[in-house]
């Protein structure tokens, strides 16, 4: 059942939309390129395919692993539902990719999620709003390229806020979204997805006089019998099956939401992180606030809000400073801003258009010039320095590339002439302009950002250098990442053992300016790979006991 538009936010007649079809064309153009195509890049995608891969090969769908260590950073979710798209996909796809395709649905299924209570909350039009935003959003990009939990947590918070404004309504819908996406966002995102999620269940009757009735409390307490069953169903067989990986998960949990300092501390580093992070919705949400703010403390603004004040509030509190935190603030933000973008006045919606046009017309010039300065050393410049930032990369580009690229700059030219005003032009231009510049990215400088993040060639000459040890293939880590083991894992099935483990050699790894971990005493180097400088630089090393003797 559908429930009626918030009253403030009637809807325009006729309505002002992007048709399905065009969006749908456009999701496939923003979504597939990266998420297919290439091997587990360095970083939480290398990290997260391991994962689910290792749920795959062995069979520990119950507590996830690497390689037979447990991994308890995450709840199982993410996991759960990326080694399902890899058996499911694995025939059709590259089993990296498929594993990553359940990223794309976590995706479709926040902005299906947000298009739907956009339209409940202000209108018709501010679903086709809604689509364009999460589209447009700068801090969506990468992550929505990437094996991601905080992917799955936002698409769960999505259909948080969605099951609220349903379950004002009579009937199923809303206790069974509000419940099962409830659950979803502890076994995505752990207490500190609950956290969220969970809060925003009083925001209804306290906004709403509609919601402090018997029926209302009676659909709040069915919702909330269905959220607790399915978030106690996992903790409650780890307790049967695995006590100690319950119990490394819990403090892992804990510590995970114990509030901390360190972000005041570094104010501006945050600050700055979150305006990038979150453009172009802020400056709307901002504007939305200020020019309603008699009237937020009514249900329509409320919802969003408190989402995005739990979400700032956990990010800002717990955990490290790092984009990927920041996920699930965008829901919320997308669907404020949904609900302004479609009544701003015209000249500000000249000034939003504009400025996506401008922006992401130099960005696309920028990345077809960054390609000639590679492949054909013109300005000689640009492409002395683009080639200092990865010693020993070999520009490499195909046919079929340049082809996409040269359709993508086209059909931005033609989106630039062509398209007539109407209020959500600024909208289409943002989610275009986002399109084209990761298009071309992945491209044009294809070959640029794999020979960085590809772990293949890393995993493999390890791989090598371990076999002509020939010492029973126990590798202990040392400062080896997880995503490292991952990596070597999937590409090579090394399994990385822990520091204290009794294995014949140890592998070390630093990056950036940091140094290797030095061998220890009289323990002998057979091996160091070096890649990449500055930052991006990564450096291996392979100790040998010395009571061990290679092979002949």
């Amino acid at each position: 059942m559908q429930t009626e538009p918030f009253t403030e936010f009637p809807s325009s007649k006729p309505a002002i939309h992007v048709p399905n079809w065009a969006l749908i064309l456009l999701f496939i153009a923003y979504a597939l390129p990266a998420n297919v195509g290439h091997a587990p890049w360095r970083g939480d995608d290398a990290l997260h395919i391991g994962v689910a891969y290792s749920m795959l090969q062995d069979g520990t769908w119950l507590t996830p692993q690497i390689g037979g260590q447990p991994f308890v950073d995450w709840p199982p979710l993410t996991y759960w539902l990326g080694a399902l798209s890899g058996v499911l996909l694995g025939w059709l796809f590259a089993l990296h990719d498929a594993i990553r395709l359940a990223n794309v649905a976590m995706l479709a299924l926040m902005i299906g999620f947000l298009r739907y209570a956009a339209r409940d909350l202000y209108g018709r039009e501010s679903a086709s709003a809604a689509a364009m935003l999460a589209l447009g959003s700068l801090g969506l990009l990468l992550h929505a390229h990437e094996m991601q939990p905080q992917m799955t947590s936002a698409a769960a918070l999505s259909g948080v806020l969605y099951g609220l404004v349903q379950l004002r309504a009579p009937g199923r819908r809303g206790v069974l979204v509000t419940g099962a996406a409830t659950a979803a966002t502890f076994l995505a995102a752990g207490l500190p997805g609950l956290a969220v999620s969970l809060p925003l269940w009083l925001v209804l009757p306290a906004t709403d006089a509609g919601c402090r009735t018997r029926a209302f409390f009676l659909r709040l307490l069915q919702a909330g019998v269905l959220a607790l069953t399915l978030v106690l169903l996992w903790p409650a067989l780890l307790a049967w099956q695995d006590p100690a990986y319950l119990n490394a998960w819990w403090n892992s949990e804990y510590n995970a939401v114990i509030p901390h300092g360190g972000h005041f501390v570094r104010g501006n580093d945050f600050a700055n992180l979150v305006s990038w992070f979150t453009w172009p919705l802020w400056p709307v949400v901002l504007w939305s606030l200020w020019y309603r703010r008699g009237r937020i403390q009514a249900f329509g603004h409320a919802i969003p809000l408190a989402a995005a004040v739990l979400a700032l509030l956990i990010a800002l509190g717990t955990g490290s400073m790092r984009p990927a935190n920041l996920v699930p603030l965008l829901p919320p933000l997308i669907l404020m801003a949904a609900g302004e973008l479609c009544r701003l006045r015209r000249g500000a919606a000249n000034a939003f258009d504009w400025f996506g046009v401008i922006t992401f017309s130099l960005l696309g010039l920028a990345l077809w010039l960054a390609w000639v300065a590679m492949n054909f050393g013109w300005p000689e410049p640009l492409s002395r320095n683009i080639l200092r930032i990865l010693p020993g990369f070999e520009p490499d580009w195909t046919w079929y590339q340049l082809v996409i690229a040269l359709v993508l700059s086209v059909g931005w030219i033609i989106a630039l002439v062509k398209l007539p005003f109407f209020q959500l032009r600024g909208a289409v231009h943002w989610a275009l302009g986002i399109t084209l510049t990761w298009g071309l990215a992945t491209t044009l400088c294809f070959a640029w950002f794999d020979y960085n993040k590809n772990y293949a060639p890393v995993s493999s000459a390890i791989a090598r250098a371990v076999a002509r040890e020939a010492l029973g293939g126990c590798v202990a880590g040392m400062d080896v990442g997880d995503s490292q083991r991952a990596a070597l894992l999937y590409f090579d099935q090394l399994r990385i053992a822990p520091t204290a483990a009794d294995c014949s050699l140890r592998l070390a790894y630093a990056t950036g300016q940091n140094a290797l971990p030095p061998a220890p005493a009289d323990w002998q180097t057979v091996w160091q790979l070096e890649r990449g400088s500055g930052r991006l630089g990564e450096r291996f090393a392979l100790y040998r006991s010395p009571s061990a003797a290679p092979r002949d």
